[in-house]
């Protein structure tokens, strides 16, 4: 019997390369050289089986962009490096989200109210982590600073009704917003802590050219091959 974690890895793969529109559950069971009637049996219907594995796709990304902060010195260079790791896979994501709100809105409010949810939680107790390393200022707001700096970002991301300067690409753009951001709130310690992580390997490391095509393909074949039967 062919496992569902397994199923939900391949299908996962299929949906973030080919389109969630365009992958039909005939194509899956295709591939998996399964019946449609077993998809059904396990699943339920399509829009079970995308939110499933559109859930597994976002906690592989959100552990893989964790595990790049792991090993910083504190913890406002940890969110640091994992906000600019996650601007690698921006488009990616925009795309995802854009047409799964577009084609299946049950499924994105889902995914957006649940996931959404937990990652947002865990961001704003990084948040308070750092306020109790008086490395932000303890004064701010966290959830109306989270809401900011959420819009922000997004507008750089999406590029509605923006016009970015010439020679300035999103991620660029994506990295000033956030410095700007968390400098505006930080103290003087997390200033320099800021300053030293703009000069630093690892915002280097950060930026670099590394296409997020290559490095999903790995994440997403890692987790095929670990439920593989």
């Amino acid at each position: 019997m062919i496992q569902r974690d397994y199923i939900i890895g391949k299908a996962m793969s299929m949906f973030v390369r080919q389109g969630i529109k365009a992958v039909r559950m005939d194509d899956i069971a295709q591939e998996l050289g399964v019946s449609k009637r077993t998809l059904y049996e396990m699943f339920g219907d399509k829009e079970e089986l995308l939110y499933l594995c559109l859930e597994r796709y976002t906690s592989l990304l959100n552990d893989h962009i964790a595990q790049t902060g792991a090993d910083a010195d504190n913890c406002l260079e940890a969110i640091l490096t994992e906000l600019f790791e996650m601007t690698r896979y921006s488009e990616t994501n925009h795309r995802i989200m854009g047409n799964l709100q577009k084609f299946y809105p049950t499924v994105h409010e889902r995914l957006r109210s649940e996931v959404g949810r937990r990652d947002t939680e865990r961001f704003k107790n990084a948040i308070q982590t750092c306020v109790k390393q008086g490395l932000l200022d303890e004064k701010v707001n966290i959830d109306f600073a989270l809401t900011m700096l959420y819009y922000m970002a997004r507008g750089v991301v999406t590029r509605k009704e923006l016009i970015l300067p010439e020679g300035i690409s999103v991620r660029e753009a994506f990295f000033g917003v956030v410095l700007m951001f968390f400098r505006g709130i930080s103290t003087s310690e997390g200033m320099r802590i800021i300053d030293d992580f703009h000069k630093s390997e690892r915002f280097t490391a950060c930026t670099d050219n590394k296409t997020a095509d290559s490095l999903l393909d790995d994440i997403i074949k890692q987790d095929i091959y670990n439920n593989k039967v």
